[in-house]
């Protein structure tokens, strides 16, 4: 069988992780630690042998230290721990599942200390909690999704992974297979490679789903995590590694179906394909789901279905190319062509009937966002100020709506000494969301404005916005 770990998946960049050594060994739990309040979001618990690490975390209701009880670790991009625990917390509660969210991994950080992140909160969770070692699960959002993966990949003993908006983080071979929940938004940057990495998993006999929800590269919405962990119950039932619901059975099962039949009815041919499909994935050995195999066989081999699936390959490799178009202009075209070009692209989104090609040129955009803020943020921490004057340029362009390349421009003008422009490019960023208020405190690049009292009008600016997302 081709091992999918040969199989090339295009990935933009190479996001730094770390393999993590192993954690297998049993922990005593400490009864007076494990004392937090139930049903409760708690933002920060200081780990208790590495005070440098925490982690937010969710502890359902229902959960006693008299039964082990599963646990996601979750990863956000950017270390905010909150994030994944805040949404995942209505369905730990519903499923009684323990939460984690990391609040120190995030983009950048090395393979080694992403290793001991794990580590530290895998032992501190398990001196204070009664944990299921067999239902140890690992979520995670963009570059926190390949941590999650890689965790599951290097190291084993994790059950299932939901990965969201990004693929595998490595090309090791995995010490076990595992499930794979993955996720992305119809208009992620990354989506082929979720459907090339989705084909990978069939053809190498792994557990595996593939769920695409209307949005951008973002952490997705509660309605596609509920459906992911019911994913991992229905998996956790199959697998005889918990009591058999036949009420959440009956009852979803019997709810899918008749929207399913809806479909049909309608002659919504490929709709009713990619459900009679997901009905399959996740009830097969749980329901009788005959009739259902018998349809889709029949739903494969429908001109209608099969001229939607052909389309969409054809809108695939048109994405493929374009992104490889404008990546080797990233370079070497001027600011003026690059406008030209953006509004070409812009009026195509307007103006074009085909939602699946609406939706690709939205995600070609989205990449070269991404692309930008790269090459922008790469060339101001290598000191080459110029090049990432006219990355930003690029940055500006393709995402106008996004207040991280008004700060970028307001580092560049403090770097070169322009205390005024800075200030500029901050009250730019404040008026476009930008809410990080740590982050601009901490930045040692803008600590000479803490002698202009505008400082901390652009601070409290900063903070209103982060309010307002609250």
């Amino acid at each position: 069988m081709k091992n999918i770990y040969f199989i090339q998946i295009i990935i933009l960049f190479a996001i730094s992780f770390q393999s993590c050594s192993s954690c297998n060994t049993n922990h005593k739990k400490n009864n007076k630690d494990s004392a937090f309040e139930k049903g409760k979001v708690i933002s920060k618990v200081v780990c208790k042998k590495n005070i440098t690490q925490s982690y937010a975390l969710y502890i359902p209701l229902n959960y006693s230290e008299d039964k082990k009880s599963p646990i996601v670790y979750a990863f956000d991009s950017h270390g905010k721990g909150l994030l994944p625990v805040e949404l995942f917390k209505d369905e730990a509660e519903k499923y009684g599942y323990i939460i984690v969210g990391s609040n120190n991994s995030k983009n950048g950080t090395p393979w080694n200390v992403t290793s001991e992140i794990y580590d530290t909160l895998y032992n501190d969770t398990h001196n204070r909690f009664a944990i299921d070692d067999n239902r140890i699960y690992t979520a995670g959002f963009s570059g926190g999704s390949r941590v999650a993966s890689t965790l599951a990949i290097t190291k084993g003993g994790i059950n299932s992974v939901i990965g969201c908006g990004a693929g595998f983080g490595t090309q090791e071979q995995p010490q076990q297979k595992f499930g794979y929940f993955g996720i992305a938004g119809n208009e992620d940057m990354n989506l082929t490679e979720m459907i090339a990495l989705d084909s990978a998993l069939e053809k190498s006999g792994y557990i595996h789903y593939l769920e695409i929800f209307d949005g951008k590269h973002e952490w997705p919405p509660k309605s596609v995590v509920s459906d992911a962990f019911l994913w991992l119950e229905m998996n956790t039932m199959k697998n005889k590694q918990k009591t058999v619901n036949d009420t959440l059975i009956k009852n979803t099962f019997g709810r899918w179906n008749n929207e399913y039949k809806i479909l049909s009815e309608r002659g919504k041919n490929y709709d009713a394909f990619i459900l009679c499909e997901k009905i399959i994935n996740y009830f097969d050995g749980l329901a009788d789901v005959s009739s259902l195999k018998t349809d889709l066989s029949k739903l494969k081999t429908s001109p209608s279905v099969i001229k939607v699936i052909n389309h969409l390959k054809e809108i695939a490799k048109k994405e493929t190319e374009l992104q490889s178009y404008f990546i080797n202009a990233m370079n070497v075209q001027t600011a003026e062509w690059w406008k030209i070009q953006i509004g070409i692209i812009n009026q195509k989104i307007k103006s074009i009937q085909d939602n699946e090609e609406k939706l690709m040129y939205k995600r070609v955009l989205n990449y070269l966002s991404l692309a930008a803020y790269m090459n922008a943020s790469g060339a101001l921490n290598a000191g080459q100020y110029d090049q990432a004057a006219k990355f930003n340029i690029i940055y500006a362009l393709v995402d106008p709506e996004n207040p991280e390349h008004s700060y970028i421009s307001a580092t560049l003008s403090m770097k070169k000494g322009e205390q005024l422009e800075a200030i500029v490019s901050l009250r730019n960023a404040a008026e476009l969301g930008f809410s990080e208020a740590d982050r601009f405190e901490s930045d040692t690049v803008m600590s000479p404005l803490k002698q202009n009292e505008k400082y901390f009008k652009i601070l409290e600016s900063f903070k209103n916005n982060a309010n307002k997302k609250e």
